[in-house]
Order: structure tokens, then C-alpha cells, then sequence
């Protein structure tokens, strides 16, 4: 059980990764189908040993499904035994009971995946290099003039802050230099 709770994990995870990039659907089948065919694989061989016993007349059951619930009620009997209580045995039962139900939630709803707002033409600005002196406002109506110069106030910012950034970047670069030059310079002999 281990074993194919492990490739189940694994199976999940390449999964939600793949949500996460927007991976085309064909990528998501081909995994999805790659680690379910391993899966399934897996699973084929514990039925069989599960369905030939242990070899001294005991079993637990016809199939992984015997298994599994043979598993889960011995972890549960163990973990609210009265005189030797497990409980981190009953808190891994339902931490793992509480991401089963939140993954199969995404795995329904792929609620993870948000597509990117989609741009408001009233509230952007026109991609054009917007200068007070080449740009003729007499014909705007009010409420233009205020997003013209609200996309002026923005542009200006931008400007600001890439000017800013190639500074700090130059004092970077100015300090790395000092920094190599003083190394350098102060050999031993």
C-alpha cells in the first residue's frame, strides 16, 4: 500500500504542477496516463499476491480493496485503543482524509487555475509613448483629460523607477569593482 500510495502522490503532485504551468491538456493526459498505467500495474501484482494468501492459509480478502480496508480499520483500532492511544496515528488518518478531499476538490474543479483578469479598455492606457507636448487635448471630453493624464502620472512613475534600477544597478557594478580591485591589489608574498 505503501508503494502505490507513493506513485497516487507522485501522480497528484505531476498533476497539480502541470495545473500550474497551464500545461495543454494532451501533456496532462499523456502523465496522467503514463502514472495511471504504472498504477494500475502495481496494483495487478498486489491483487494477485493478496489473492493467493500468505502462504499459511491466512488472508485478508479477494482483492487490494480487502486489503486496503483490512489497513485502514487495524491503523483506527490502534490509534483509539483506550489503553495504548495513538494519537499522532489518528491525526495522520485525518490529515491524510483532509488532503484526499481538498486534492480531489482541485482535481474536479481545478480551482487553482485562474486565467489572467481580462484588461478593462476604459481603465487602460493606449500603448503609445504619451508626451504632453505631442499629444493635442483640446478635443478630449473631461473624463478623457483625467485618463490621459493619469496615463502621463503612470508613465512618468515607470520612468521613475527604471531610472532608479540602472542607478542602484551602476552602484552595484561600482561596488563589485572596488571590491575586485582592493582583492587584487593586496597580494603576499
Amino acid at each position: 500500500l505503501g508503494i502505490a500510495g507513493f506513485v497516487t502522490m507522485l501522480w497528484l503532485r505531476a498533476y497539480v504542477m502541470l495545473l500550474v504551468v497551464k500545461a495543454s491538456r494532451p501533456l496532462q493526459a499523456g502523465a496522467s496516463a503514463g502514472t495511471a498505467a504504472a498504477l494500475c500495474l502495481l496494483i495487478s501484482i498486489v491483487n494477485r499476491g493478496v489473492e493467493s494468501g500468505g502462504g499459511q492459509g491466512v488472508g485478508y480478502g479477494g482483492s487490494i480493496l480487502d486489503l486496503f480496508v483490512h489497513y485502514v480499520t487495524l491503523l483506527f483500532k490502534f490509534a483509539t485503543n483506550v489503553e495504548s492511544p495513538g494519537p499522532l496515528q489518528f491525526s495522520a488518518i485525518v490529515l491524510e482524509a483532509a488532503s484526499l478531499f481538498f486534492m480531489l476538490y482541485v482535481f474536479i474543479t481545478e480551482s487553482e487555475v485562474t486565467k489572467p483578469p481580462a484588461i478593462d479598455e476604459e481603465d487602460s492606457c493606449p500603448l503609445i509613448d504619451l508626451d504632453e507636448e505631442g499629444f493635442n487635448t483640446d478635443g478630449l471630453t473631461e473624463q478623457e483629460k483625467e485618463k490621459f493624464a493619469t496615463c502621463l502620472a503612470l508613465q512618468q512613475k515607470a520612468q521613475n523607477t527604471l531610472q532608479t534600477m540602472e542607478e542602484n544597478k551602476k552602484i552595484n557594478e561600482d561596488e563589485e569593482e572596488k571590491k575586485e580591485d582592493t582583492g587584487s591589489s593586496g597580494v603576499f608574498m
